[in-house]
């Protein structure tokens, strides 16, 4: 289930999403807040780009929408389970509290998963198609 060439290998350890070795971010630490999210270029062992046009992580923004709604579901139901009587407040709160909390992880995750859901495992070698293209470009 997740071993290499699966999504889920590349989303869990935060790889290339074409080779599955490469690194995806310029700082693996999401609460790295200066470097939060940004991304190589170029994978450094597959050497394939990261970013077919420009603007495409911007559709990371539902997956992260889709993992904010689960994460305050998650806070309202165990509350709800652990603490029946809580007041309104309280859910608001612990629900803020998470979302700030794992924010920048979860924002990270949406840039990984969101690559992942448009680019394939291909290996670190190019592929005849790719190395068709750059014959064509040459």
């Amino acid at each position: 289930m997740f071993n290499k060439g699966t999504k889920a290998y590349s989303i869990i350890h935060k790889t290339c999403p074409h080779c599955h070795e490469g690194q995806f971010f310029v700082d693996n630490n999401p609460y790295n807040l200066s470097k939060a999210g940004d991304l190589l270029d170029n994978c450094p062992v597959c050497h394939r780009k990261y970013t077919p046009e420009p603007g495409f992580y911007y559709g990371g923004m539902y997956v992260a929408y889709a993992l904010a709604v689960a994460l305050f579901v998650t806070i309202y139901v165990a509350t709800q389970v652990l603490y029946p009587e809580a007041p309104l407040w309280l859910y608001a709160t612990l629900s803020l509290i998470g979302l700030f909390a794992l924010g920048p992880w979860m924002y990270a995750l949406s840039k990984i998963i969101w690559g992942n859901l448009f680019f394939s495992y291909k290996g670190v070698h190019l592929t005849a198609e790719e190395l068709a293209k750059q014959g064509k470009r040459s």
